[in-house]
């Protein structure tokens, strides 16, 4: 599939994982497209927050992943070679991974961290 470049919002990343999201064959085949190095799609850390505070909550999705699960599919995607992480200073993403895995049940403390 050849994509346009573009940048991803979290709901995209999350139908591409609800298997059961109407949404989900076109959004996994927009993340399949990222495989290939020559595909353009960008990130933003508050993206992957947004993703992470979604999947991991049982109101948002029928079957939430726990946070061991949310952070490895976050770290599935940016390992991708058409997936491109829009300048945020590294030790930023870093810094609100490592949060995470330290709180994960507290999202919010993510999205103050991203807002400093």
């Amino acid at each position: 599939m050849s994509v346009e470049p573009g940048v991803l919002d979290a709901n995209v990343l999350v139908y591409a994982v609800e298997a059961g999201a109407p949404q989900h064959a076109i959004s996994r085949a927009l993340i399949e497209a990222a495989r290939d190095p020559a595909t353009a799609l960008y990130l933003t850390s508050q993206v992957l927050c947004e993703f992470y505070s979604i999947v991991t909550n049982p109101r948002r999705v029928a079957v939430p992943r726990s946070p061991t699960e949310a952070l490895a599919a976050i770290s599935a995607l940016l390992a991708l070679p058409g997936i491109r992480l829009l300048p945020t200073p590294a030790r930023a993403v870093e810094g609100w991974m490592a949060l995470l895995q330290r709180h994960p049940r507290d999202w919010r403390r993510c999205v103050r961290f991203f807002s400093l």
